[in-house]
């Protein structure tokens, strides 16, 4: 008799009130999800772009950077042909794959870099990487071909890096003329000479002066 009593109790007044009570919840739920699908519509482009621009500028595996600096022309190649922005991307010191060329002076693949738009004066990121281009790694590698296209494609044959002794800024004409020191009668360096003074190369004392002029104009 008692639970007979209490379910009518249930059904005539409390039944109703949670009723109103749920239909209000269901009230805010219908909204909410409407409003998030608007939200959703309208940045659902936004969502799109990042997804692209990630992939676009997607990291380049290790195998590219090795192929870089081993010579691998083919596969070189055909990732920049399926990854074009990979010619700006860097190793995790810092270097571009256009340095990397310069470590046994590939060329074939230097010309490759550049012609897919490789920044010749692109220095290294490393904090102890002496603020080196590609120019300057060539030259201590002793890669002229590699030296003579990145001229061509616009080097800056004066654009300062710091020595790997003592961290000084120097120029290219610098580290080369205590190359030839070193290998005395080495006739790779006495063409780099000429090659580097044909584009207006400067050592850092010569280029000091101009640049104190420049400061004062």
């Amino acid at each position: 008799m008692i639970i007979l009593s209490l379910s009518l109790v249930y059904d005539q007044f409390l039944l109703p009130h949670h009723r109103r009570k749920l239909d209000r919840i269901d009230h805010v739920l219908v909204w909410t999800i409407k409003i998030c699908l608007v939200i959703l519509f309208f940045t659902l482009p936004d969502l799109y772009n990042v997804v692209v621009i990630a992939q676009e500028h997607s990291i380049p595996p290790q195998e590219f950077f090795f192929a870089c600096s081993g010579g691998d022309v083919e596969k070189v190649k055909n990732a920049l042909a399926d990854h074009p922005d990979w010619v700006h991307a860097r190793t995790e010191n810092g270097e571009t794959p256009l340095h990397l060329t310069g470590i046994y002076g590939h060329d074939q693949i230097t010309k490759l870099l550049l012609e897919h738009g490789a920044d010749p004066n692109a220095r290294s990121t490393f904090e102890k990487g002496l603020r080196m281009h590609p120019l300057s790694w060539n030259v201590y590698g002793g890669h002229l071909e590699n030296i003579r296209l990145l001229l061509e494609h616009g080097a800056d044959v004066n654009l300062d890096f710091d020595s790997m002794v003592g961290a000084v800024p120097v120029t290219a004409l610098d580290v080369l003329l205590q190359l030839q020191h070193a290998e005395k009668g080495d006739e790779r360096f006495l063409q780099m000479e000429t090659l580097l003074e044909k584009f207006g190369a400067k050592t850092m004392e010569e280029v000091k002066p101009e640049e104190k002029e420049g400061d004062e104009l």
